[in-house]
């Protein structure tokens, strides 16, 4: 049972991969969203069976990644359903002509945008903190669980900022705006590095 899940959920990420270059290749948008979709679906199926028995998904034996069991797979699980439900999404407003109003949409009011790439990251900082192979070797600690603990709580802070902005955003759309405007753009900000590393 372990290795047919396996299989259909590689499958329909492999098919979708192919369809996606075979509907680019032969000019048929059909074929490219159908790709889309199936890649979505392979990715969120995933998602799912980790949530569901706390195991991590796309895995072909049930002693792979044994270690990350529990709560890592949970995480995992949720992360690819997120991801595969944002593909699958993907492909429909393609289907229906949406995508360019969608993207135009966000942009101007970006907050959903804020929010999932702000759950994404707490997730992500989350799991670089736990230590679910159980290592405790001294130097082990200090030079690798240490570091990437601190970047990892970097991340679900950035994360948890993300997750305001996007809720300001929603709450307060033009006070948002107001704040981005006084944000230096990219071309100041690269004039300022500029000037820094300027000789003499």
């Amino acid at each position: 049972m372990r290795l047919l899940i396996a299989f259909i959920e590689y499958a329909a990420v492999i098919i979708g991969l192919i369809a996606m270059i075979a509907g680019k290749f032969f000019a048929l948008p059909d074929g490219f969203h159908f790709g889309v979709f199936m890649t979505g679906a392979g990715i969120a199926l995933g998602g799912i069976e980790a949530v569901l028995t706390r195991r991590m998904c796309f895995r072909p034996s049930d002693d792979a990644y044994e270690a990350y069991a529990g709560a890592p797979a949970v995480i995992v699980g949720m992360m690819a359903l997120l991801v595969g439900a944002a593909v699958i999404g993907t492909a429909y407003l393609l289907a229906d002509g949406l995508w360019h109003t969608t993207v135009n949409y966000l942009t101007r009011r970006p907050a959903p945008v804020l929010v999932a790439a702000g759950l994404l990251l707490i997730a992500i900082g989350v799991l670089m903190m736990l230590n679910p192979q159980g290592r405790r070797g001294l130097a082990w600690r200090l030079l690798v669980y240490v570091p990437r603990s601190l970047f990892g709580l970097l991340l679900v802070a950035a994360g948890a900022a993300g997750i305001a902005l996007g809720a300001w955003e929603w709450l307060e759309p033009q006070a948002f705006d107001g704040f981005v405007r006084k944000l230096p753009s990219g071309a100041e900000v690269m004039r300022s590095v500029r000037k820094l590393y300027r000789p003499g």
